[in-house]
This record gives structure tokens, sequence and C-alpha cells, in this order.
């Protein structure tokens, strides 16, 4: 196919990029966009050139559609997905993948049975920073990573209303460390709280053990300031990246050596207080934009996608043992 027909559900406070990407995208054909909120979706239909529809069903009855992301609430992804997934329609379904483990296995079957593309939204895995965090990993720039520390925090996002700050927001962290590691953990242990609203938990902090190497996460929607940090040690150097402004700062320790000698304390001070500082070079692009891309060059080349269904499903199932 020349160019790929799709089709945005739900177009609230992320599904709207979606349709704004998809329409600045040459591969893609933004066919409809469809929202329960008519005169928001009718705005935005008439921005982008594409069809409006306040019912899901009737959209993908009536239109040729190749694939569709869906941005709905959480408590409607195991019914959206189906059904869409039964029209024959790969999809890019927003994190997380379900509200529990066997809504999540049966949107990944129903894939399965239709041989159809399934990709979950963990955006943070298409941030260039972490991109290019996973490659200095790879190129053994850090060593043996020992630990990673990473705080997500800030205020109450309006639209949450069906998923408590681990599911909605620790799932992000929880993700990126078993795909910067390339692995699950062993041990999971955390601890949640209500502080400020009665109705969800609004912060958390999580211990992720894996074979070698640990993750301590703390996210929470109370901190008045936002902050979006990750930091790793390993063997031979120590990263601190900045997921807002897609930044790392590698501090490298080309002095270690565990035979070392050192004749006085000063000398071993003078040693480990300046380390080799390194500004990493990362090519900035909107995140959201990379995961359309991958997901669309999943479905034009029949490849799969970097966030499987799979993937988000242990990243739910470690979750939900918080």
């Amino acid at each position: 196919m020349s160019k790929l027909n799709v089709a945005v559900i739900g177009v609230g406070n992320i599904g709207r990029h979606h349709a704004r990407n998809y329409f600045e995208m040459p591969q893609v054909n933004l066919v409809a966009i469809c929202d329960l909120n008519i005169e928001e979706g009718r705005r935005l239909a008439k921005e982008y050139g594409c069809l409006f529809y306040d019912d899901y069903k009737k959209m993908l009855k009536e239109q040729k559609i190749d694939a569709a992301s869906i941005a709905v609430p959480t408590f409607l992804h195991h019914r959206v997905a189906c059904d869409v997934l039964d029209m024959k329609i790969n999809v890019l379904l927003e994190k997380p993948i379900a509200v529990n483990l066997m809504e999540a296995r049966d949107i990944i079957n129903k894939a399965k049975e239709n041989n159809l593309k399934l990709m979950i939204g963990h955006i943070e895995r298409f941030n260039p920073a972490i991109r290019r965090l996973k490659d200095l990993i790879a190129d053994n720039r850090l060593g043996n990573i020992i630990s990673i520390n990473i705080k997500r925090v800030g205020g109450l996002p309006p639209q949450i209303k069906d998923a408590n700050v681990v599911i909605d927001l620790a799932v992000h962290d929880i993700d990126i460390s078993n795909y910067l590691l390339g692995e699950y953990p062993k041990e999971v242990y955390g601890f949640k709280s209500k502080n400020l609203i009665d109705s969800q938990e609004d912060s958390a902090v999580i211990l992720l053990k894996y074979p070698k190497a640990s993750s301590f996460i703390e996210v929470n929607w109370i901190t008045p300031v936002k902050f979006r940090t990750l930091d790793i040690t390993g063997t031979k150097a120590f990263a601190r990246l900045d997921y807002i402004n897609q930044k790392i700062t590698v501090y490298e320790n080309g002095h270690f050596d565990k035979n070392n000698q050192y004749n006085d304390f000063n000398e071993f001070v003078s040693k480990y207080s300046s380390p080799d500082k390194i500004i990493v070079g990362i090519n900035k692009m909107e995140p959201l934009k990379c995961e359309l891309i991958e997901f669309v060059s999943s479905v034009l080349n029949n490849k799969e996608p970097l966030v499987t269904g799979e993937d988000a499903y242990k990243t739910l199932e470690i979750a939900l043992k918080i």
C-alpha cells in the first residue's frame, strides 16, 4: 500500500496529538477521528481535513481503515481494542494496555488471531534521550549497570479518572527499567498512598530487583513542580537523563583502578572529585511523533513494533503487584 489509512478513536489530551502527527506524516492518510465531544471533534476534523464520528463502530463500518490509534480511558481499552481488531484493523493502543491481566491477554490474543499489529503506547521508549541512553549501554560506555533511580513527579493531571498513580504514571518507568536492562525484575516491592485525593493513590515508591541491578522509582501527583529524571550508575560511568529537555550528562570514572594505591586522602579526593563530564549529543524530536512513525513502519513493513502487547502485559503485571 502506498499510504496508510488511519483513524484516531479518542481525541482528548493525548489523542488530539495523535491526529496532529498523523496529519503531518506523508505516508499516512488521516481518514477520520472519533470522540464523544462533538464540538471539539468537529473542530479538529475540520482542522485536519478528515471525517468526524461520535460512534466508532459506525466509523469502522463506513470507512476503509488500515490502522487506528486508540486513546480512550483505560477502562474502555479492552472493549474498543477488541472491536477494532475484529474489523481487521491494526492497533496502536495507549498505555496501560488494560485495567487487568485478563483483559490484556484478550487484546493480545485477538491481535494474534487476526494476524494484526498491536503496539502499546509506552511513549518514553521513543524519547530520543532514552534511545541514546540505550545505545550508550549497548556500547558498554557505562559498564555493568548497578542501579537506576527514576523520579516522575508533578501535579494532578485533569484527565485521571480510572487509574492510580502506579497504573497511570509508574508504568512508564517500569517499562523503561525493563527496556534499559533488557530483562524483567525477579522481585517487586512498593508502597502507594492516598494523600490529596480520596479516589486513587496519588503517590508511590517502587523497588524492582533485577538479577544484577536494581531500579528505584518515585512517582506522585503531589509535587508542585514537574520533574522527569533518570539516574543510572554503571561500573564505568554515571549518567543523568532529563526526559523533558532530552538531555544526558555522563560522568566517567576514568581514574578508577581497584589496585590503585594512594599516598594520602588528599590524593584520593583529587582523583575522584573531578570526573570527566560529557554532554551527550541528542537529535531532539517529539517522542509521540517517533512512536507513531514506528507504528506506521511496523504496519507498512510488516515488522514487530518496538513495544509489543507482551511487553505491555509484563509491565502491567509488575504494576499490579504494587
